[in-house]
């Protein structure tokens, strides 16, 4: 038996699968194996803008950055979690498992602006929900981290 690869979709017209792909059986019978084309489209799916960033996953609160270290640890590159900074009490920490280790990258809220920047020289997000989904199909516009977009979040456990 061969399986051709076939884009998804309904001709039925109904529903279609957009950004799927079905298995197929040479007589055009599917499988039912979806492959998921855009993992990054996936990802800046699991971020609802419309929640505050307290009810976001992947929001981890008062963590420190050695926790958010031993949480990134074992996880694969593109990990990442929001934290408060511990050093400026207002400002969130990004943090990031990258092919070289972790990064922290500062969120800050500009007031004059009304809106958090990532790093120096990110655009202005509204929320910060609204730059992490930005940042999972964008790349970074940090040094170091130039070629990543936030793809895997990390869920914080409740304990």
């Amino acid at each position: 038996m061969t399986l051709n690869l076939e884009a998804g979709g309904n001709a039925s017209g109904g529903g279609t699968n957009v950004g799927q792909l079905a298995l197929k059986k040479p007589g055009g019978l599917s499988l039912g194996l979806p492959l998921e084309m855009n993992v990054a489209r996936g990802s800046a799916d699991l971020v609802d803008v419309d929640l505050p960033l307290e009810r976001q996953g992947w929001y981890h609160g008062s963590i420190t950055r050695i926790e958010a270290e031993a949480v990134l640890r074992l996880l694969r590159e593109g990990s990442y979690l929001v934290r408060n900074s511990e050093s400026t009490k207002q400002d969130y920490s990004l943090s990031l498992k990258s092919a070289r280790g972790f990064m922290h990258m500062r969120i800050q809220k500009n007031e004059e602006l009304n809106a958090y920047i990532l790093g120096q020289f990110s655009k202005p997000f509204e929320s910060i929900p609204e730059m992490v989904r930005h940042f999972s199909v964008n790349r970074l516009p940090i040094r170091g981290a130039e070629h990543m977009c936030l793809l895997h979040p990390v869920i914080a456990q409740l304990l």
